[in-house]
């Protein structure tokens, strides 16, 4: 899990930073410093911080001397409390009232740790933290030397989740999974980001699904001769009786038959017939999902009857649309509705400002050729941009352009 983590002083600044995550964070990290005990010093009152940071669940990290004064009462929001370890003066004390108020109880692993300490305690505790930079300040260089420490407490005590705190980002979160690392605390790479959002759901694909991160660039058309990836476009409406339905499920699986690897939205119909299909042909199925903060009643959403194997999860409609096409590169554009002409417009732009570098769009059904003369009678075409697209009516006309492109 990726956890967002707030360092502040400033209430104004730790109300914005929760504000930044609620549209995709449960739950945040808010540590609590003390200047005497790591030379930097936050918030402390914990009544000003639960307001300020509602209705996000909290994960408590306590950087301080006396954790004790921290758990009079309990508070509903606070889900995890850990206490930065030096000594330990306080850890089997902090660690049972911890647990009594139904926190899960975890203990924070940095350079001046006493690990025997540690070890001497672990019958209660459910998690550790690493620091993975000098606790207690932001933005501060990424030491290496914590992974060691992480694999081989790993390999004493398998059973205890590990959470890390500090440097993590792109460069390392692989690193640290690798390491034993369940849990990801990232401050700098989300608040410093252009967009937190996207880089919090980049940081959780990386995390989930690895491969997420090969997709490629919007710019990069890597030529007809490379196509292993084909998109299936088209409407989520359709049932098994429907023609567009069956047309998808056939064409999907001699794609499957003849190496290529399907991409479809995760959704119903086409894209639901599609994973079907190409599983009927021995392949898999990789999709590219959405899902809304709350349901849209005019966006069809992740169906479960389309068991694809892989999954890259977008922001938005439109980012879903644009890491498909990215993902692949072949489009096949079957009969739909408005969401499938959508797609079909984002294709036909990206190929034609990319030509002749440009991706083969598929038109599947002969209507095609009425709609295509009905755009270039009443808007403004550029004489050869229809050329770039292929009107297939059969399944096997599809794989016939495909291998013809090889």
């Amino acid at each position: 899990m990726i956890i967002p983590v707030i360092i502040e002083n400033s209430e104004e600044e730790i109300k914005r930073r929760s504000n930044i995550c609620k549209n995709f964070a449960d739950l945040i990290q808010i540590d609590i410093t003390e200047d005497k005990y790591v030379q930097s010093s936050t918030i402390s009152d914990l009544d000003t911080i639960i307001k300020l940071t509602r209705p996000h669940k909290i994960d408590l990290d306590l950087m301080v001397e006396n954790p004790m004064s921290f758990l009079k009462k309990k508070y509903s929001t606070i889900q995890k409390c850990s206490h930065y370890v030096k000594q330990g003066s306080f850890t089997r004390e902090f660690l049972t009232k911890a647990k009594k108020l139904g926190y899960l109880a975890g203990l924070g692993i940095g350079p001046e740790t006493n690990m025997a300490n540690i070890y001497a305690n672990m019958d209660l505790v459910d998690y550790v933290q690493f620091y993975t930079v000098i606790p207690g300040k932001k933005e501060q260089p990424f030491e290496r030397s914590v992974i060691h420490k992480i694999k081989d407490f790993k390999q004493k005590y398998s059973q205890i989740k590990i959470q890390v705190d500090g440097g993590v980002g792109e460069n390392t979160i692989l690193d640290l999974k690798n390491a034993g690392v369940e849990d990801f605390v990232v401050g700098s790479a989300i608040f410093n980001s252009s967009n937190p959002k996207q880089m919090y759901i980049k940081l959780s694909d990386m995390v989930s699904n690895p491969d997420s991160t090969k997709i490629n660039s919007i710019l990069d058309f890597p030529g007809k001769e490379m196509i292993k990836q084909v998109a299936i476009l088209g409407g989520a409406a359709w049932k098994e009786d429907d023609e567009p339905y069956q047309q998808a499920f056939e064409t999907a699986r001699l794609l499957a038959l003849n190496g290529y690897e399907v991409v479809n939205g995760g959704g119903p119909g086409v894209m639901e017939a599609s994973t079907k299909g190409a599983h009927a042909g021995g392949g898999d199925v990789l999709a590219i999902t959405y899902y809304p903060n709350k349901p849209k009643r005019h966006y069809e959403g992740r169906a479960l009857e389309n068991n694809f194997d892989t999954e890259v999860k977008t922001l938005d409609y439109f980012d879903r649309t644009k890491v498909m096409l990215q993902t692949t590169q072949a489009h096949i554009v079957f009969k739909g509705s408005i969401g499938t002409l959508s797609e079909f417009g984002m294709t036909w732009i990206s190929s034609w400002i990319h030509e002749p570098h440009n991706k083969p769009i598929i038109l599947f059904g002969d209507f095609w050729k009425e709609f295509i003369s009905l755009i270039e009678k009443h808007m403004f075409i550029v004489k050869g941009e229809e050329k770039m697209m292929k009107i297939c009516t059969t399944p096997q006309e599809v794989i016939d352009y495909l291998k013809s492109l090889d």
